[in-house]
């Protein structure tokens, strides 16, 4: 087995260090609310409203894009990391999560607990690679699932709806029964309210637009944004978590020993992108202080990289060496920390980013 540079154990005072940052300001957080509900609203009328499909595409599009937004909202709300109150936190969260269908208590036991505490631990996070030997025991059917969903754009929606969402984030599953149960079927109950609503504003639709038939109404106001939100979603957890500097383990031990920072990476983008997002791939401040609001991480991911140095995992996106991450990220050497091919070839050998943070960092930003 490789063994992999030992890592600095500074989680401490990197979380310390973007304390400043976790100022939280309600009014900033409702304002932030009420522009992206409206912009899906507004954007899922247009789509029923106009007559042009070149036109009910374009805005079904933007409804996908701020119900992304909105996503955002609702991670910071299960986080209490949106407002200053507990109980605005979750009902701002329960209603920025509705849109996505996504059930806040089972995203909250998901997410808060299991992908925060074993990140980058094989099959608890998204995206886990699998070995070469589980990927040639899988039969033909199978592999060729695993191919699509490592195919660039068309395999993200399909990977994050089966094997995320359906899975944990919609109705209760078995393996989490124990856990704040009755909670876990309140908001799966306010989920199918939300949809029986939804569906029937549609009903109504039809009513009043004359040219408007109801699948239309549910192919341009439904299908195609929950579309493009699952491939916005399934593409920003592959590209926070699969980079050919970052670790994956097959142990929660293993990755404890890491860094938060050390395990996801910080994908720059544009600043309009930062803002339509509502910062979404500022990622890794948010795994070391997740207090960190969204609309305080750019700066205290600016802060956090110049902590980090040379040791921070960055990399700025452009369509072609986003390709080049994920032809050589299919498979992974677990005993040799290596990326692999479907092959078996090595593709990357993981070692910067192993070397984490700065002993000396400071306590305050």
């Amino acid at each position: 087995m490789k063994a992999l540079p030992p890592p600095r154990t500074d989680a401490k005072a990197l979380r310390d260090a973007l304390a400043p940052y976790t100022e939280r300001s309600t009014v900033l957080a409702l304002a932030i609310f009420a522009r992206d509900a409206g912009l899906l609203a507004v954007a899922t009328g247009l789509a029923l409203w106009v007559e042009s499909y070149a036109l009910k595409t374009l805005f079904a599009v933007i409804a996908g894009t701020a119900i992304a937004a909105l996503f955002v909202i609702g991670h910071d709300g299960a986080h209490c990391a949106c407002t200053g109150s507990k109980r605005l936190n979750a009902l701002l969260g329960r209603l920025a999560l509705l849109p996505s269908l996504h059930n806040f208590t089972l995203w909250r036991i998901v997410h808060n607990r299991m992908h925060h505490r074993d990140t980058c631990v094989k099959g608890r996070n998204s995206w886990s690679p699998l070995s070469k030997v589980e990927y040639d025991a899988l039969p033909y059917w199978r592999r060729c699932r695993e191919r699509l969903y490592r195919t660039p754009v068309l395999g993200f929606a399909a990977y994050y709806a089966v094997n995320r969402w359906w899975k944990e984030k919609f109705f209760p599953p078995r393996h989490l029964r124990t856990t704040q149960r009755l909670s876990q079927w309140r908001d799966f109950a306010l989920l199918l309210a939300a949809l029986v609503g939804l569906f029937a504003a549609f009903w109504g639709a039809t009513l009043v637009i004359e040219h408007l038939a109801f699948w239309e109404a549910v192919l341009w106001g439904f299908v195609i944004p929950q579309v493009v939100w699952n491939t916005l979603m399934g593409f920003t957890v592959y590209a926070q978590h699969t980079h050919p500097q970052v670790p994956w383990f097959r142990t929660d031990e293993e990755a404890a020993t890491h860094s938060q920072a050390a395990l996801s990476v910080h994908m720059v983008f544009p600043k309009w992108y930062g803002w339509l997002s509502n910062h979404i791939m500022e990622h890794p401040a948010h795994h070391v202080n997740t207090k960190v609001p969204f609309y305080r991480l750019a700066a205290a991911q600016r802060r956090l990289n110049t902590l980090l140095g040379e040791t921070a995992v960055v990399e700025r996106f452009s369509p072609v060496a986003f390709w080049q991450t994920m032809r050589r990220c299919k498979l992974y050497d677990y005993d040799g920390h290596r990326w692999l091919g479907y092959d078996g070839s090595p593709t990357a050998e993981v070692a910067a980013a192993t070397a984490v943070g700065r002993a000396s960092a400071p306590a305050t930003g």
